[in-house]
Order: structure tokens, then sequence, then C-alpha cells
């Protein structure tokens, strides 16, 4: 627990340092503003595919059986999004920001349709530094750098995506570095884990997920950064014969982002690595430890997870753009030997997945049409091939042609 205190005490102590009240500061008016976009999308796929609400998220391919070179189509405006912000008020020596966002995503399968909060937090903004709290995204996401695919979810399982509530600090040491220090509590995007448990497991362990960021350069030529994070989990309380078990599970995230811009290329990309990930909507998990088949004080192991992307998009000219994004992930399996049949992961069964995705967009006024392929392959792993790290020796491919049209007015 020591790290959680240290962790949370330079974050009060910083904001000490530069927050101060003003007696005399006077009420200011806070004015609001509606923003969001109302969206199509039109998608083709040839090959049955592990997806979520009517397969808007894309994931992988499945594996090749009978019946899944299946093509199919869909037709989606669930993700359309409206929200409100909320400026003009001065507190504490601070510009203060609201902001309440969301979409028809939903929270899960059995939501489809229904309106999901994505965003929902106040920043208190000093000449230095930032407090930021309520639901936001999580410093692996980095909202610095990310890629700017057509198809939602930001190139998830590529790019670490997720969203959660938090206390989050960021002070500017000199103009161009920035530090971020986060404390955060996994939402709907929590991480992977026996059935029926996997959604308090965090909140079990009675302990946030701590997360330390560096970010330098500018906002618009260049940008580099580091990020940082430790996360626990207590997938259980009790086993099924009723005996305690309040084992945890404490796993690391790590990544590198760059940004460059020069006149109208862009070229970015992000490296991550890490234990369990699924929380990031990526591939990982964990198991129970193999040596603990038979006892009730089991204890667990996470996978290692590591992905890749790079992208580069160029404006043509004001209303053209195109791009390209390319991406790979893989299991790396897990720490010690792992029991088998106890593994909640997102496909355990996957070695490795990469995507190529060509782009092109035509912007006018407040509408914009874009229109996006998608190559996607899937190494899965031959039943049996496996070693007791669960890392398959031997793999077959499974490729989807996904084509994406969309278009969106925005307001």
């Amino acid at each position: 627990m020591k790290i959680i205190y240290t962790f949370l005490s330079l974050m009060f102590v910083g904001l000490a340092g530069f927050s101060q009240t003003k007696t005399d500061e006077k009420p200011s008016e806070t004015k609001l503003q509606f923003y969001g976009y109302i969206k199509y999308e039109g998608i083709f796929d040839t090959h049955e595919s592990t997806t979520s609400r009517y397969s808007d998220l894309y994931f992988y391919p499945v594996k090749k059986g009978e019946g899944t070179e299946n093509t199919q189509l869909d037709m989606l405006s669930l993700n359309s999004r409206l929200g409100v912000k909320l400026t003009g008020m001065n507190a504490l020596g601070a510009n203060v920001l609201g902001v309440v966002e969301g979409d028809f995503f939903g929270t899960g399968e059995s939501y489809k349709n229904m309106f999901r909060l994505r965003h929902a937090y106040m920043k208190l903004q000093w000449d230095k530094a930032a407090l930021t709290m309520g639901q936001f995204w999580h410093p692996m996401f980095g909202p610095d750098v990310f890629p700017r695919v057509l198809s939602f979810g930001a190139a998830a399982v590529y790019n670490p995506l997720n969203r959660a509530p938090q206390i989050r600090l960021d002070y500017n040491i000199i103009p161009d570095l920035r530090l971020t220090l986060a404390a955060l509590e996994h939402g709907y995007h929590f991480s992977k884990g026996p059935e029926g448990l996997a959604e308090g497991a965090q909140r079990n362990s009675a302990k946030p997920d701590v997360q330390f960021q560096l970010l330098y350069g500018q906002k618009t030529a260049f940008a580099t950064g580091i990020t940082a994070g430790y996360m626990w989990l207590e997938p259980r309380e009790s086993n099924p014969d009723g005996s305690i078990n309040e084992n945890q599970l404490g796993t690391y995230n790590a990544n590198w982002f760059a940004r460059f811009k020069t006149g109208p290329l862009t070229l970015q990309t992000k490296v991550s690595y890490g234990q369990n990930m699924s929380q990031f909507v990526m591939l990982g998990g964990y198991g129970r430890l193999l040596e603990d088949i038979g006892t009730n004080n089991f204890n667990y192991t996470p996978m290692k997870v590591y992905s890749a992307w790079f992208e580069a998009f160029y404006e043509i000219n004001k209303p053209w753009q195109v791009g390209v994004f390319a991406g790979i992930s893989g299991n790396l399996g897990t720490e010690k030997e792992v029991d088998p049949t106890n593994i909640y992961a997102r496909s355990k069964n996957i070695k490795e997945v990469m995507r190529i995705s060509p782009r092109i967009s035509y912007s006018v006024q407040k509408l914009k049409f874009g229109l996006e392929y998608l190559y996607d392959l899937a190494a899965y792993g031959e039943e049996g091939t496996q070693d007791e790290y669960n890392v398959y020796d031997e793999t077959t491919d499974a490729v989807n042609h996904r084509v994406l049209f969309t278009a969106a007015y925005t307001f």
C-alpha cells in the first residue's frame, strides 16, 4: 500500500503548491456548448469475425471452420454522439471546465442502441497544472497520439482503448514537458476474469490503477512520450467450496508513442507492452498457476502482450485526406506455467493478429464522407501444440476483408 499512498501524496502536494483560494473571486457566468455528430456506417465483411455491437467494434476474424467464410452486411448509427461542455467559471485561481459526453453504443451486447456515458469530468486549469476528476481517457490511450482511422474504436486491440473514472494531475515542468500522475478505477472497460466475477476484481483489491506519463513536444509539430503503470486485481473473494481466497494479481503496463507533423503530412506511432492488458480492449488476460492445481488457495499468472502500430495521413488539399494504418499484436505467453483449463483471456488461443487499413475521406462544411478498407489476419494456435506458458508452436491463419463507408454530420 505504500506505493499508493506515496503516489497520491505526490498528487496532492503538487496541487497544494499551485492552488490558492481567492476570497475576492467574483461569481462568473457558466456557458454551455453542445456538440456531437450524427453518423452512418455501412460495413461489408467476407469472413465471420469477433466483433461487438452489431460488428461496429471490430477485433479480428474467427478461426477458420465450417461456415466461417460468410459474407455479412451491416448498416449502423449507434455511435452517433452528443456532448455538452461547460466553461466560464473561475475558482481556486483556476479556469474550470466540465464535460459530459455520450453515445448510443451501450455498455454491453445486451444494451446496444442505449445511451452510454463516454466522458463525465471536471478540469481545473492553472498556468502550469491541471486537475481532472471524473471519467476520462486512460493515459495508455493518450489523446495526444492515437489512430485517426475511420473505423470505430481507434484501432482497438492494437491501440489501448479505455475510459475510466479517475483523479489526474497534469503538470508542465517546462513549457514542452508535461508530467501526468493518475489514479483510476476501471468502469465498463474492466479486465477479463472468471465468469461473473471479472467486473468486481479491481474493486475487491481496494487499490487503484496508478499511472505515470511524461510527454515532450508541441501539440502541432512534434510530440513523444512514455506511459507506465501498475494495477491490482482480486479475482475471487472465495472459492466455489466457500473457502476464502483473497489472493491478488499485480500487473504492469507501459508504452512509448510519438507524432511528427510537417506541412500536410502527419506520422505517428505507438508501441505497448504489458501483462494482462485485456482492460485496454487488447489481447491478454491471466490464469491459475499450474502448480496450484488441486488446491483451493490458488494464485494467478498474467499473459505478456505486445502491440505496435504506425500511421501516416496526408491532406491532399482542404477537403481530401488519405491515410494508412498498420498494426500488429501478439501473445508472448504467461509469466509462469499456467493451468490450461482455467485461463481468462480475450481469445487465449490467438498467437498474433495484424491489420493494414488504407482510407480516404472528403469533408465539406460540417459533413464528412469516408471509405476505408481493412485487411485483418489472426494466427490461431492449434490445440495440443501449446507449451506450459500457453505459447503455440503451430498456427492457422484466418483472414477477413472489410470495406467501411462512413458519413457524419458534425454540430
